[in-house]
């Protein structure tokens, strides 16, 4: 909606101050009054005709754009008239006058205008590309990076390095503290204790 605004903004003032403030210079009225016509099928025509053909060539076909000059004529139909016949073809006037300068517009700046959004596109998909390269990239150094500290981690541990007489895990005879002396003693003991028991 805002970006709405910003677009419309510039010529709805060009567009409003034209349609408010030139009646008024030419009201019937007034010492310009005799030249009342040149404002209401000139002037304003011209106005809604050309801003609507600026438009165009700017932002491309825009029919709500259209309905710019008859709203503001809405405000310039209170002092000149009110809702006479007149006033309501001129309303219907000025928004053919608005559709006639969008294809105006693009008769004569779409071409340019178009190029320039296929180039803008053209721009767009390079950075994406260049940024999808980068990303692709990052992720096979990372993945690089963590198969060298994996094999790393593996060569820290030197299977060739053991004894060859000694598998890894298991304690050798030499470094056992189980006493054997007294599980042998144990056992004489029960058994002795077994054979008295059984006379």
């Amino acid at each position: 909606m805002n970006g709405l605004i910003k677009k419309y903004l510039p010529y709805a003032i060009a567009i409003f101050a034209v349609f408010l403030l030139v009646p008024l210079i030419f009201i019937r009225s007034g010492p310009l009054g005799n030249l009342w016509p040149v404002a209401f099928y000139f002037i304003l025509l011209s106005t809604a005709v050309i801003t609507s053909a600026i438009y165009c060539a700017k932002h491309g076909i825009d029919f709500l754009f259209t309905l710019m000059a008859p709203i503001a004529f809405l405000f310039t139909m209170i002092y000149s008239g009110g809702f006479s016949v007149t006033n309501l073809i001129l309303l219907f006037v000025y928004l053919v006058a608005g559709i006639f300068g969008q294809f105006l517009g693009d008769l004569a700046f779409g071409d340019e205008r178009r190029k320039k959004e296929k180039q803008e596109k053209q721009e767009q998909e390079k950075l994406m590309l260049r940024a999808k390269r980068r990303d692709e990239r990052e992720r096979l150094r990372m993945e690089r990076e963590a198969r060298e500290e994996t094999h790393t981690e593996a060569e820290r541990y030197d299977y060739d390095d053991e004894p060859l007489d000694e598998k890894p895990g298991r304690q050798s005879i030499d470094d056992d503290d189980f006493d054997y002396d007294k599980y042998m003693a144990d056992i004489d003991r029960m058994l002795e204790e077994d054979n008295r028991s059984s006379f």
